[in-house]
């Protein structure tokens, strides 16, 4: 698998930030052990239908090599969370990594309200098949 030139976008203060780096695909297994997350919110909103927002969430901590997918059902009422996380750009697997956010979508209008669960995580182990290279930095 050969590497290619890729640019990573993270949110700043000062609007997106793009950095070239040179990167390669990843081979993995996963484990057959896995464990369940709760993603919780950690604040009060007012969720619209339709609405696509970040809502903070009790923080998850995930050590590197740890996959984090979204379990397909939905226990909140009210939005439904289409991805999650750190709050502050790019959480390579191959790091230690910490969820703060969850991005998510309004089902109905009404009021999130903090200790809500708003969806659950698989976390699962896996194991790169071969050797993975870490993405560099490309300097113009």
């Amino acid at each position: 698998m050969a590497s290619q030139t890729i640019q990573i976008v993270s949110p700043t203060d000062h609007g997106p930030e793009r950095i070239r780096v040179e990167a390669s695909p990843y081979e993995f297994t996963i484990a057959t052990r896995a464990k369940w997350e709760m993603v919780i919110a950690d604040e009060d909103m007012t969720i619209a239908k339709g609405a696509f927002e970040k809502i903070k969430i009790r923080e998850i901590t995930l050590q590197k090599d740890l996959l984090a997918l979204l379990c397909a059902f939905t226990p909140h009422a009210l939005a439904s969370v289409v991805r999650v996380g750190s709050g502050g750009g790019v959480a390579p697997v191959e790091r230690d990594r910490c969820i703060k956010v969850a991005y998510i979508l309004g089902q109905e209008t009404g009021e999130i309200e903090k200790g809500d669960l708003l969806g659950v995580l698989n976390i699962l182990p896996i194991m790169f098949t071969r050797e993975a290279h870490i993405p560099v930095l490309i300097k113009d």
